[in-house]
């Protein structure tokens, strides 16, 4: 994908996720492309200042590395409500999900 002159809104939005998480992570920039194998620490770089759209591979490969399923680089928790509670979805179990979807539609 080639390196954009301009940061593209969108990109931005999803790089500034990736960088978020992957502090979360405690990961750099090399691990996270090691990890990912998407390229070098450069190439997270642009994806993280929005230089460079991620495809959907890289979203899919930098979610892998993160722990994260590829919806959760597309959410945005600061934007509404409802994206922030996807991402408090992100950190629960699979069982405490569960139990909080049976007492909300039960």
């Amino acid at each position: 994908m080639p390196r954009r002159n301009e940061p593209d809104k969108l990109a931005v939005a999803v790089g500034n996720r990736i960088r978020e998480l992957r502090a979360e992570e405690g990961l750099t920039l090399e691990q996270l492309a090691q990890q990912s194998e998407i390229g070098s620490k450069g190439h997270v770089s642009n994806i993280e200042r929005g230089l460079v759209r991620p495809n959907i591979w890289t979203i899919k490969r930098v979610a892998d590395a993160l722990n994260v399923l590829p919806l959760d680089l597309l959410t945005f928790p600061h934007k509404s409500i409802r994206e922030r509670l996807v991402d408090v979805t992100r950190k629960l179990s699979a069982k405490q999900i569960a139990e909080a979807f049976r007492r909300v539609f039960h």
